[in-house]
C-alpha cells in the first residue's frame, strides 16, 4: 500500500502523460483501485491464482478482477477468458458502467506484411500483444471511442468484439522492440549452456510454459546429446505437486535442481524475503518437493548462486553435452537466476 502511495506521489510530481497501472491481487480490494476516472481498462487472462484472497472459483476471481472497470471507460479483456467468467464479467460491465470489449485473435489482424520478423511467439504471448495493441490503441483513441465503438458487434461469447486496428509498420516494430525479461526469455550463456526463463507461477501459466519449452527445444537444431535441467520453486503455499507434474510429464527432464528463493545465502534482501515461509522453512520444502519426485534425479542447494555455479560447473566439465536449462515457478526464483547470471 505504502508503495503504492509513493508510486502515484512520483508520477505527479514527474507529470507523466500516461500511468500504466497493474494491480497487485486482484482488483475490487487492492491498493491501486483508488483510482476514480480510468479511460482504459485491461483484464488479461484469467486463472487460479491468489485463491486465498480472491476465492476458490473463477467466477469469484473474475468478480474480483473486474472491480477495476470504472464508470465511462473502456475495458478490454483477453480472447481466453474461460466460459464460466464470461457472464459475471458482462454483469459487472454492467454494474461498473464500463463498455466491455473482447480483444480477436492476434492472427486476425491487418498486418503490414507480415509477423514473421517478430519470430516464433507462444500462444500466451499472442494472446497478450492482441490485448496490449487494443488497449493502446483504445488509449490514443479514446477522444473519439463512440466512432469506432460503434463498429463492435456481438461476438459468440456475448461480448462486443474489439475493432481490428490495422498493425502497420511502426506499430510492428514496437511489438518487436518489446522485451520483458522472465517470460518466456532464451539466454544463451556459452555454446553448450542455455536457459529458458518463465515465471509462470499459476497451472495456466505453467501449462504455457511448458508447450513453450517443448515447442522451442524440438526446434533446435541437434537432439542428441542433450541434457534438460529443471530449475524449480514456488513462492506462498502454491500447488508446486501439480506444476511438477505438468513440468515432468510433458518433457524430459533429466535433473531437477531445487532451492529456496534466496539469491545469496548472506544476503537475504527485504525485497526476496518469502512472508510464508523462512528460511529453514523453505529448505524443508525443497526436501520435500525431492521425496515427491520419482522420475528423474533431484538435487538440493541452498541458494540460487550455488545452483547456478553447480549448472555452470556441469556444462564446463562436459562441452560435448547440450545443457538446456528451464527456470519456472516464480518470478522471485527467475528473477534471482537473471541477477546471478547477469552478475
Amino acid at each position: 500500500m505504502f508503495l503504492t502511495v509513493m508510486a502515484y506521489k512520483m508520477f505527479i510530481n514527474e507529470k507523466v502523460d500516461v500511468a500504466i497501472i497493474e494491480t497487485g491481487i486482484g482488483g475490487e480490494y487492492d491498493s491501486t483501485n483508488i483510482l476514480r476516472k480510468t479511460s482504459v481498462v485491461g483484464i488479461s487472462s484469467l486463472g487460479f491464482d491468489h485463491t486465498t484472497v480472491l476465492g476458490n472459483t473463477l467466477q469469484e476471481i473474475a468478480w474480483q478482477k473486474s472491480g477495476i472497470m470504472k464508470p465511462n471507460s473502456v475495458t478490454i479483456i483477453a480472447n481466453d477468458q474461460p466460459k464460466e467468467t464470461h457472464q459475471i464479467l458482462i454483469e459487472r460491465s454492467v454494474e461498473k458502467q464500463t463498455t466491455l470489449l473482447e480483444a480477436p485473435p492476434f492472427n486476425k489482424y491487418n498486418w503490414y506484411e507480415n509477423t514473421s520478423e517478430l519470430g516464433v511467439l507462444s500462444s500466451a504471448q499472442e494472446i497478450n500483444a492482441s490485448l496490449a495493441i487494443q488497449l493502446a490503441n483504445a488509449w490514443i483513441n479514446r477522444n473519439n471511442k463512440y466512432d469506432w465503438l460503434k463498429e463492435c458487434k456481438i461476438g459468440p461469447n456475448g461480448i462486443k468484439q474489439a475493432p481490428i486496428w490495422e498493425i502497420n509498420k511502426q506499430d510492428k516494430q514496437a511489438l518487436r522492440d518489446a522485451k520483458w525479461d522472465g517470460r518466456n526469455q532464451v539466454l544463451n550463456i556459452t555454446p553448450n549452456l542455455s536457459y529458458f526463463l518463465d515465471g509462470a507461477h499459476t497451472i495456466e501459466s505453467i501449462q504455457l510454459c511448458s508447450k513453450w519449452y517443448q515447442n522451442i527445444c524440438s526446434n533446435s537444431k541437434s537432439q542428441l546429446n542433450k541434457k534438460n535441467i529443471l530449475i524449480f520453486n514456488v513462492t506462498a503455499l502454491r500447488d508446486y505437486s501439480t506444476f511438477l507434474k505438468i513440468l515432468l510429464s510433458e518433457n524430459k527432464i533429466d535433473l531437477v535442481l531445487l532451492c529456496p528463493i534466496v539469491t545469496l545465502i548472506n544476503n537475504r534482501r527485504p525485497d526476496t524475503v518469502d512472508i510464508n515461509f523462512n528460511y529453514e522453512e523453505q529448505l524443508v520444502k525443497c526436501y520435500n518437493m525431492k521425496n515427491s519426485i520419482d522420475t528423474c534425479d533431484v538435487e538440493v542447494f541452498n541458494s540460487i548462486k550455488e545452483t547456478i555455479e553447480h549448472v555452470k560447473l556441469c556444462s564446463s566439465s562436459e562441452k560435448n553435452i547440450n545443457f538446456q536449462v528451464l527456470v519456472t515457478g516464480s518470478l522471485k526464483l527467475v528473477g534471482g537466476v537473471l541477477e546471478v547470471l547477469q552478475s
